[in-house]
């Protein structure tokens, strides 16, 4: 007597299986999610010491506080090396078209986007010397 799978206990298996992936998935995007909010609230945090730093050496060496841009990286283009005049290790950016997550896209000389996942973003503005979260609004709260 062979023993085997019947066709209707394989149908249980798989669809078993499947919804177990189905709740890991979301379990792992949520997880992916907050490793990438993480890395943004350490390097927005990186970037403003910089900024700070910035400030303070021009203070002591008597020049212009103000602060124009904060790299010489081309807009819209990717893996340019970004906030090369405040911060000492390089973040290289993402393209409009690539976007992706975890990384800066630079919009223009004063504007910055981070990519969290595929349809979220958070915006940038550099004004004034200070470089500031501009939306959403509950990322930018976090993020104070």
């Amino acid at each position: 007597m062979q023993k085997a799978f019947s066709l209707l206990e394989l149908i249980i298996v798989v669809l078993v299986i499947s919804i177990i992936l189905t709740f890991a998935l979301s379990k792992y995007n949520t997880i992916f999610d907050n490793t990438n909010l993480t890395k943004l609230k350490s390097e927005f945090i990186l970037i403003q010491n910089g900024i700070s730093n910035f400030k303070t050496k021009n203070v002591l060496l008597s020049n212009s506080l103000q602060i124009n841009s904060l790299d010489e990286a081309e807009v819209l283009q990717k893996n340019e090396k970004l906030f090369t005049k405040v911060i000492d290790f390089s973040v290289l950016s993402t393209n409009s078209s690539d976007k992706e997550k975890g990384k800066w896209l630079k919009k223009s000389s004063s504007k910055y986007d981070f990519f969290l996942s595929n349809d979220k973003k958070v915006s940038f503005k550099l004004k004034d010397s200070i470089f500031a979260c501009v939306s959403p609004v509950e990322i930018c709260e976090e993020l104070k």
